[in-house]
């Protein structure tokens, strides 16, 4: 997909239960709750519109943090090979971060530009 589709995408809003899937598919995702730092609403609450009948949908910034998220780790898995690695290293404190925690850096644009040019120098070996 171009970048120009995936803007689209996130300008009508993700289908709740796709970021569902996509929080199921990652153990940190789930253990921190992605879900409802991204909706800003209780887990009762989610339920609830899982529920409903009709689709629910995010907002376009709602759906672009869960993009940023995504992407993140996505990134992460390829530097690291592997997701359990990768979701370990975004779990943790980073000294090369000023010790944030990457997962925390990635629901704005600003953490996750930070987090994605480190990962870059990373991924090329240029990291100090």
């Amino acid at each position: 997909m171009s970048q120009l589709d995936i803007l689209h995408l996130v300008q009508a809003g993700f289908a709740l239960r796709d970021v569902q899937a996509l929080v199921s598919s990652s153990c940190l995702f789930k253990a921190r709750k992605l879900l409802e730092r991204i909706l800003g609403k209780s887990t009762r609450t989610i339920q609830r519109l899982s529920n409903l009948p009709e689709q629910t949908r995010l907002n376009a910034q709602q759906s672009a943090v869960a993009f940023q998220y995504a992407q993140g780790l996505e990134l992460a898995v390829r530097v690291f090979g592997s997701q359990t690695l990768a979701e370990n290293w975004m779990g943790q404190s980073c000294r090369h971060l000023s010790g944030m925690i990457p997962f925390e850096m990635l629901d704005t644009s600003v953490g996750f530009k930070v987090v994605v040019d480190y990962l870059e120098r990373v991924r090329l070996g240029v990291y100090q």
